[in-house]
């Protein structure tokens, strides 16, 4: 039987993964045989373990020889002892039955008189102990804390009751006394300090002290430890040179580090009987933050704690802004785990202190453009929680930078990017819409490619909302503009998402741009049909270039141009994908009607009314979500109905023609099954529970759960009227994964201050999510998007 060495060596050289799988196997079953026999001897016994404990590091089963490393601590050999232990304490756990065999065995090495066998036996004791096996073998701990006089066994003793206290709170009212006799001890070193801070550390952490024994003398003892971890926080930092305690001329920051800890833990917890002692603390933390040389890893470990510390206790202003300052210090350092840490902490505490935040805003910018992405990542999010009404351009400015310089591997940060930029534009209500919209057409320049449907929605409602007509020309005009000139065009093939918002563009807004320079009938007709010969396998983009074909048909003079439009859409008659097949039969019929009849369908999409819905405090300061369109369809499934055919969506009766033509505007989610009421009312108020989902001139809208379980829920919608509303009709899209069944609208025709109700059922999973439109007074529409917080 080969050596260890030879069984790693075995398993490295193994071309395939049959082979290593073979080997191990094979060698997993000698062990198990070899095991089995009572005769072996010990140093081959010690050779399968060793063995055993590498087929553990690979993740391989090692449950057959449990026992036998309980055999080996049994041994009267310290080498047998020691690789047992170390078997024990990786192979069992303290759910294993096998553990009470160990009882004995650990009781008789607590009382060995070689202090290395008793430091065995309470390392095992502490990481295998479960709450029957730390209730029997206590007073063996405690007799060692009582009257061990050797500092090793002594700090042994305190980590190993730590994680008794842990397993067991019941413990914590008989290990505390211990606590200042380790503060005070005689013989005390740094490393029976540190088994005296973990020992505090697993009292306070326990959730409910007022269950153990003793509680108010527990307290107290927690409580007046406080002035020595001060004071030896202090010396640490004031005393002259240690050499047996030094790291890199630091005065071991691994004790200062868990002194900082465990004193933020107990101010935490006790505050009240610690309040006395804030002062002192406050005044040790700004020795310690002024005088650190912050040019050694260890410093900056000290100074980290001692800022999560300031923050975390909410200490007087001025710390605050020191603590900052150290921050903004680590970000100016090479070391990306600096920069990490300092940008965690500076996205926590930014709604503490955001002046001070903000006055470091050009060392966060140059985060920006880090190579490593984690640091990018938190610096984007540190970026977007420090955007206020002051700085919003400057800030939004070095995000754009930052997008034109990032590559396809950073495609997830660049929809972060992109989806938390128009957030901030919808939180912040930025009302320069030139400027904005701006914004939006430099960055869809450079990553359009990357833009998701939501996002590419998101961008299209701003631009159908631009309130003022000029602007919207303006905008409309760069993108149809730098599309139509080939010399300065250097938009990617891959940046779909440029096209396709240049093409929704071209179908609304073709009107204001035509007869602009180099905006003509067939330069917009032939951009299209180059686009549909191009991209042909995108049927996102083809569905939009069918819409804009047929939009733009009702605003162009020139016939050739007409006749290329309607070669375009006929060319999709057979199309292999149903959706656009059916599209292109439906636009066909309709592009044959007469002007006016076509006018009416073909209008220019109405303003999206939506509602935001607060999302609780955050680190980025948002205190709400922008309401997401719908990602079903493009933006042009929303073609409101027009006067003309005012009950096209509803009424079963209509011509076959309508039916027909009805299909333009739909969702590709099936439609709700619509049921009519009359217009009779009847009286209808609005319980206690409901809440405001939307406000407007003509109507206000409340939202009541009305129940919630697992994959249904039942909803209503009051509607009460602002002024005279005739003919209300109400359509409601909820997601993909849910079924939504309209009932009964109790009152169509409603004078002011009269109230309508819907209910409504949804069937599915997901968040609930909502998508309403109004029609009401023969053509007046509006539109919202409501989250409920009920998940299905």
């Amino acid at each position: 039987m080969g050596s260890l060495r030879t069984f790693i060596k075995d398993v490295r050289s193994a071309k395939t993964l049959a082979d290593e799988r073979s080997i191990i196997t094979k060698e997993s079953a000698k062990i198990r045989t070899k095991l089995k026999d009572d005769h072996l001897s010990l140093s081959k016994r010690r050779k399968n373990i060793h063995k055993l404990l590498y087929l553990y590091v690979l993740g391989e089963k090692t449950h057959f020889a449990q026992v036998e490393c309980i055999n080996l601590i049994a041994s009267d050999d310290f080498e047998n002892k020691r690789l047992g232990y170390l078997a024990a304490m990786l192979l069992l756990d303290e759910k294993q039955e096998l553990l009470t065999l160990l009882t004995n065995v650990l009781n008789s090495d607590l009382c060995h008189p070689t202090k290395y066998v008793v430091s065995l036996a309470l390392c095992a004791l502490g990481t295998l102990a479960s709450v029957e096996l730390a209730r029997d073998l206590y007073p063996d701990v405690e007799r060692i804390l009582q009257t061990s006089r050797d500092p090793y066994l002594f700090k042994k003793a305190l980590q190993c009751a730590a994680k008794m206290v842990a397993r067991d709170s019941f413990l914590a009212s008989i290990f505390y006394p211990y606590i200042r006799r380790a503060l005070s001890h005689e013989l005390s070193t740094h490393g029976v300090l540190f088994g005296a801070l973990q020992l505090l550390q697993s009292i306070v952490a326990l959730e409910d002290l007022s269950e153990v024994d003793d509680q108010n003398k527990i307290v107290d003892a927690i409580a007046g430890a406080v002035p020595d971890l001060l004071s030896k926080l202090q010396s640490l930092n004031t005393s002259s040179f240690t050499p047996e305690y030094d790291a890199v001329g630091v005065a071991d920051p691994f004790l200062q580090v868990e002194l900082l800890y465990t004193l933020r833990r107990i101010f935490e917890k006790v505050p009240d009987n610690v309040s006395r002692y804030s002062g002192k603390l406050a005044s040790v933390l700004s020795s310690l933050c002024s005088h650190a040389e912050q040019s050694k890893n260890g410093t900056n470990a000290i100074l980290y704690e001692a800022v999560r510390t300031i923050f975390a206790l909410k200490l007087e202003h001025k710390l605050r802004i020191q603590a900052i300052d150290i921050l903004a210090i680590f970000l100016t350092s090479k070391d990306i785990n600096n920069k990490y840490v300092a940008l965690n902490m500076l996205t926590q505490v930014v709604s503490t202190e955001p002046q001070a935040v903000q006055t470091r805003r050009k060392f966060i910018s140059k985060c920006l453009f880090d190579p490593d992405a984690s640091i990018r990542r938190r610096a984007l999010e540190l970026t977007f929680a420090i955007i206020e009404d002051s700085n919003m351009k400057e800030t939004v400015e070095e995000i754009v930078t930052f997008l034109t310089s990032a590559d396809g591997e950073d495609r997830d940060l660049i929809v972060y990017t992109v989806e938390h930029l128009l957030n901030i534009f919808g939180i912040r209500e930025v009302t320069d819409e030139r400027w904005k919209l701006t914004v939006l057409i430099r960055t869809l320049k450079v990553i359009g490619q990357h833009m998701t449907v939501e996002i590419i929605s998101e961008i299209l409602v701003m631009l159908n909302n631009i309130s003022d007509v000029a602007t919207k020309k303006e905008i409309g005009l760069q993108l149809v503009q730098f599309s139509l000139d080939k010399e300065q065009n250097n938009i990617s093939e891959d940046n779909v998402g440029w096209k396709l918002i240049t093409v929704w563009v071209i179908g609304e807004y073709a009107e204001l741009m035509l007869g602009e320079p180099g905006v003509t009938d067939m330069s917009l007709t032939n951009y299209l049909s180059n686009l549909n010969s191009f991209y042909s396998d995108d049927h996102k983009l083809i569905g939009y270039i069918l819409t804009a074909a047929l939009k733009l048909s009702s605003k162009i003079h020139d016939a050739a141009s007409f006749e290329k439009l309607r070669q375009l859409i006929k060319s999709h008659d057979r199309d292999t994908d149903l959706i656009l097949q059916t599209k292109a039969v439906h636009y066909g019929i309709l592009f044959s009607q007469p002007a006016n009849i076509k006018k009416a369908f073909l209008e220019s999409m109405p303003l999206f009314v939506t509602t935001r819905r607060s999302s609780g405090p955050s680190a980025t300061n948002a205190t709400s979500k922008q309401s997401q369109p719908d990602p079903i369809g493009d933006l042009l499934s929303d073609i409101p109905q027009t006067q003309s055919q005012p009950t096209m969506a509803v009424n079963t009766a209509t011509t076959k023609q309508g039916d027909l033509l009805a299909d333009i505007f739909k969702s590709s989610s099936p439609p709700p099954v619509l049921k009519r009421s009359t217009s009779t009312k009847t009286a209808v108020s609005i319980p206690a529970g409901a809440t405001e989902i939307h406000r407007s001139n003509l109507v206000q809208v409340f939202g009541s759960v009305v129940s919630s379980a697992a994959g249904k829920a039942e909803l209503e919608l009051y509607f009460k009227a602002q002024s005279r509303i005739t003919q209300l009709h109400i359509l409601v899209a909820v997601a993909k994964t849910q079924q939504l069944t309209l009932g009964a609208l109790t009152n169509t025709n409603l004078n002011p201050g009269d109230i309508s109700c819907q209910s409504l059922q949804v069937v599915g999973t997901g968040a609930l999510k909502l998508r309403v439109k109004l029609e009401a007074n023969g053509g007046v529409t509006e539109q919202f998007d409501h989250k409920f917080s009920a998940i299905l």
